[in-house]
């Protein structure tokens, strides 16, 4: 019995562990649902200890191959002793695995209402359950989204169900094919083990037949065209990535260099450019410390006619106290650049311990250990105007906030001709991180039909147009730019224009279908 449970633990794992292949730069999609698949399996028929047990084995294999990037970040970066950036990262595996753990604890203790290995459980219950603590994990402490399953589903024929019911629905789409696929999977093991086929041949066909239709049916929806080109009218976009590396980057000495590098590589492109996209974060100083370099900057812009958006840090004192911006400002407006400017945006999620401390009486320690440069930054409003740059208007989020679909939706307008996004993905180094980030910027690009332009540090730099299509990429770790002629898109997806009202319609059917129905004598 007990080496049994051990194999169990152990399948669990590493069907968690083969996740990470789905995603990018991988780009395996069937493996997520295998992962997910046998997730459902391993717990159909157990007690609510013993599916706690395999949920959290399963979370340990999942979060351990798929964010163990974060160690560079916490290492190479916080300058941590290498046991204490182990303990940290698996303390933050560990709390991510809790998701998975409640979620299969909830599917047992629903024995009752959703018996093992029945559709009510593997196709109804499950997916509602899954999209329950997938929304825990993105909203407890401010949330850490990263890695839904959807996004995985980008190079599959789900790839068209972004722009109408968003990653949510998609995540929702998944884990109801996951569940038929598990069905399916329970009646053939059924029909080889005790050749029952008069019983089992009905059930097995019809989950197969619904499973092919769930998968292969949205292909249909590619062949849809939600948005259009207007290319009446057009502007030329550069983006500007200055490769300097973390570890100088908030160094004071690199400072200097750090404006040269930038001055020098926009200077360059003023001629043939009518916008310049800096990175986040580009200048690592105070907006106040930079009036006369700014000022430069912005004389130069409108001189060449161009307008560039340039990455800083912003403090504003208020009676008590101040509050430190991640801040995205615009330059060569109309009127010249003074001190604050409106045309500008103020980060609004931040990521907890990266640019603020979640609890703080309890955990600045960890913070402090960690010597993170940025991390007692403040919360800019949730919706905030687009930044407007040459008569275009861009909706505009910074870094960790592109994986918000949520966000870019309540910010996003009928008269947005673009997505914009500026990054700092150097703390992750040559891992997959970066590709991760990369596949979840052009999910946005798909949800609303609009061109993304994404400008980083060190990469990705690249330019995706409505159909997530990447267009052009710089190579990472490199100072180099990126030139594109564009023109913005009109028109609004279904999700653009719904939101989530399709997905709680999904939602609510799943439910009805749930309940038990009553026999009148």
């Amino acid at each position: 019995m007990f080496k049994q449970v051990l194999i169990q633990q152990l399948m669990a794992t590493i069907l968690g562990g083969i996740a990470v292949f789905s995603y990018a730069p991988f780009h395996f999609s069937l493996l997520a649902l295998i992962s997910f698949s046998g997730l459902l399996l391993l717990i159909a028929d157990k007690s609510a200890k013993q599916a706690a047990i395999i949920g959290l084995s399963w979370g340990l294999g999942y979060f351990s191959s798929g964010i163990h990037w974060v160690y560079i970040s916490i290492k190479q970066y916080g300058e941590l002793p290498t046991i204490v950036a182990i303990t940290i990262l698996v303390l933050l595996i560990v709390y991510l695995s809790l998701y998975p753990l409640l979620f299969a604890t909830l599917v047992r203790l629903s024995n009752k209402l959703a018996p093992a290995y029945s559709v009510k459980q593997l196709v109804l219950l499950s997916p509602l359950l899954w999209q329950f603590t997938e929304y825990l994990r993105g909203t407890i402490l401010t949330g850490f989204s990263w890695l839904e399953f959807g996004y995985s589903q980008l190079d599959s024929p789900l790839k068209g169900l972004f722009p109408i019911i968003g990653i949510d629905g998609v995540n929702l789409i998944f884990s109801i094919l996951c569940g038929l696929l598990a069905y399916l999977i329970c009646h053939l093991i059924y029909l080889i083990r005790y050749k029952q086929w008069r019983i089992s041949k009905t059930h097995f066909f019809n989950a197969l037949i619904a499973l092919l239709i769930f998968y292969f049916a949205p292909i249909l929806t590619n062949c849809a065209e939600w948005t259009h080109q207007d290319n009446s009218r057009q502007v030329n976009v550069s983006l500007v990535q200055g490769n300097i590396t973390q570890s100088l980057k908030w160094n004071a000495n690199q400072l200097e260099n750090t404006l040269h590098t930038y001055y020098s590589l926009t200077k360059n492109l003023l001629e043939q450019s009518d916008i310049i996209i800096w990175p986040e974060a580009a200048i690592t100083d105070l907006e106040t410390n930079q009036q006369f370099y700014l000022r430069q900057l912005d004389q130069l812009a409108r001189a060449n006619q161009s307008a560039i958006a340039v990455g800083i840090i912003d403090l504003r004192h208020n009676s008590d106290d101040y509050d430190i911006f991640n801040t995205l400002i615009v330059l060569g407006d109309e009127n010249p650049y003074h001190y604050p400017t409106e045309n500008r945006y103020n980060k609004h999620h931040l990521v907890p311990f990266g640019e603020y401390i979640p609890l703080q009486l309890l955990l600045e320690p960890i913070a402090n250990l960690l010597q993170i440069p940025m991390s007692s930054m403040s919360f800019g409003e949730r919706i905030q105007k687009p930044l407007v740059m040459k008569g275009f208007k861009f909706t505009t989020v910074i870094c960790y906030e592109a994986i918000l679909s949520d966000l870019v939706l309540a910010n996003f307008s009928n008269d947005t001709d673009f997505l914009l996004t500026v990054s700092n993905d150097a703390w992750f180094g040559e891992s997959i991180g970066p590709w991760q980030h990369l596949q979840m910027v052009q999910a946005r690009a798909l949800e609303f039909g609009r061109t993304m332009i994404r400008s980083t540090n060190n990469g990705i730099t690249a330019i995706i147009d409505p159909s997530g299509k990447i267009l052009q990429q710089a190579p990472q770790f490199k100072t180099t730019t990126l030139s594109m002629q564009l023109s913005p898109n009109t028109g609004l997806t279904p999700y653009a224009k719904w939101g989530h009202f399709p997905l709680f319609i999904m939602m609510i059917i799943l439910s009805l279908l749930l309940i038990p129905k009553t026999r009148y004598n």
